[in-house]
């Protein structure tokens, strides 16, 4: 990484106070523009007023990975749903592999840079009673699509130094991609140092917990998925005490580094 380190905005112990993103017309752009990429969209209403947009693509190739990529459940995240909306705009993401994309999972949080809910809820809370609208229209869209090779979910952290990865797999099986994921944000955003994250041991911003042996009962997105739709899900959280463009450059790099790993390994596997 360049000596130039990334500007910092400066910590708010209070919260997100960063960057904010027009959000509407980033949905709008998406929905119209993605078209010409190969992306099918689909508007799932949660309200009379509102809906979450999800935007799918097939693989060019014959068995190529199938990968999930959810942005937004957090309103204060906004440098995911920009992520997002970069790689399929720009025609970033592998052509090798299907999607299933969720750009903003919480568009009303988002509108008003807000964590939860209009009404106060955390939706990486609740996936597992599944009480809020967009956890269930969520939900009953993933019943109706097959199962994902990797799931990858973007968020942010204000209270981090640096970029970090959850990495789910099978029970004792080893991380598989979330090194990699770093190696390639290392060049453009900061990793987190500290040996513990939110808890959790960590090893050089990469941590491979044990999720299956939790007794959590509100469910974040990654144990749904988990336990229902996939393998392999990582979580990426960039630190939204720097500049949105080095978040947004962090968090495709870390996407792009997965799509591409996976991509690969399936190759070596054909050829087994």
């Amino acid at each position: 990484m360049s000596e130039d380190l990334p500007k910092r905005l400066g910590r708010n112990m209070g919260g997100y106070l960063g960057e904010k993103i027009r959000l509407d017309e980033c949905l709008d752009e998406l929905q119209k523009k993605s078209e010409l990429f190969d992306w099918a969209s689909e508007s799932l209403p949660i309200s009379e007023e509102d809906s979450l947009l999800c935007l799918e693509r097939s693989a060019e190739i014959k068995d190529g990975p199938v990968v999930f990529i959810s942005a937004g459940i957090h309103g204060d995240e906004p440098a995911t749903t920009s992520a997002v909306a970069r790689m399929i705009l720009n025609d970033l993401l592998p052509r090798e592999c299907s999607y299933t994309v969720f750009p903003c999972l919480n568009p009303r949080g988002m509108r008003t840079s807000c964590r939860e809910t209009p009404n106060g809820k955390d939706l990486n809370r609740d996936f597992l009673r599944a009480e809020n609208i967009e956890v269930q229209t969520e939900i009953k869209k993933l019943h109706r699509t097959e199962r994902f090779d990797a799931a990858v979910l973007l968020h942010e952290d204000w209270e981090a130094n640096g970029f970090y990865v959850y990495e789910l797999t099978k029970p004792d099986a080893p991380p598989r991609f979330g090194r990699k994921a770093l190696e390639a944000v290392s060049k453009v955003c900061p990793i987190e140092k500290n040996e513990r994250i939110e808890g959790l041991q960590a090893d050089q911003g990469l941590i491979h917990p044990p999720y299956h042996l939790s007794k959590r009962t509100d469910w974040p997105e990654a144990f749904y998925l988990m336990h229902h739709k996939t393998d392999h899900a990582l979580t990426l959280e960039s630190p939204s005490d720097f500049e949105l463009e080095v978040r947004i450059q962090a968090l495709c790099e870390a996407t792009l580094a997965v799509t591409e790993s996976l991509i690969n390994e399936k190759s070596i596997n054909s050829w087994d």
